[in-house]
């Protein structure tokens, strides 16, 4: 009785799996501008899932964040953020980790200046929040990668006795990794 039961929930899950693409926070370029000195200025935006927010901590190590790796050729001064945000570079990227352990492993070049975007002021869940702004030097376009940090609001289980894990609704923590691709109106910018 005990395999059957473990085969189905194992088909059903993986029915689940297949069901749908997991729907999660997303970075997008939006817009690319070449200056006459030859830098180019990439307009990003950060869009938020219904079902998660993003969260400032006590510290930028516990707040949620968003980091895009590899952005070649910063130029150093030049990334804007909206309010509520702060902006940091660092040749080795922040990655979401759980004691010091990486819960997703991105490429990360070593020594390349990395883009992350923290959260100072909460984020609404469902929400398209654009402002996020960086300056290079490079004008060729590569796909690049990006990892975030949000949470997601879980329901309490229903049946679960008090006192035990799930009996409550609570937030948890989720670690994100996605590919930035270069949208086809970029293949014009030279």
């Amino acid at each position: 009785m005990l395999k059957i039961f473990g085969a189905a929930l194992l088909l059903a899950a993986g029915l689940a799996i297949t069901a749908g693409p997991a729907r999660a926070l997303q970075v997008i370029v939006t817009q690319v501008d070449k200056n006459t000195d030859g830098t180019v200025v990439y307009h990003f935006a950060v869009k938020t899932d219904q079902g998660e927010t993003l969260a400032p901590g006590a510290s930028k190590e516990t707040a949620d964040f968003v980091t895009v790796y590899n952005f070649y050729g910063l130029v150093e001064g030049s990334a804007k953020v909206p309010a509520g945000w702060t902006f940091s570079s660092e040749a080795s990227g922040r990655t979401p980790a759980m004691g010091g352990y990486p819960l997703v492993l991105p490429l990360d070049i070593p020594d390349t200046p990395n883009l992350t975007w923290t959260v100072t002021k909460p984020v609404a869940g469902g929400v398209l929040i654009d402002g996020f702004t960086a300056t290079t030097r490079v004008s060729g376009m590569v796909q690049g990668e990006y990892t975030a940090l949000v949470t997601r609001q879980a329901p309490a289980v229903q049946g679960a006795a008090a006192g035990t894990p799930g009996a409550v609704a609570g937030a948890t923590k989720q670690a994100l990794i996605g590919t930035l691709p270069t949208p086809s109106f970029l293949a014009d910018v030279k």
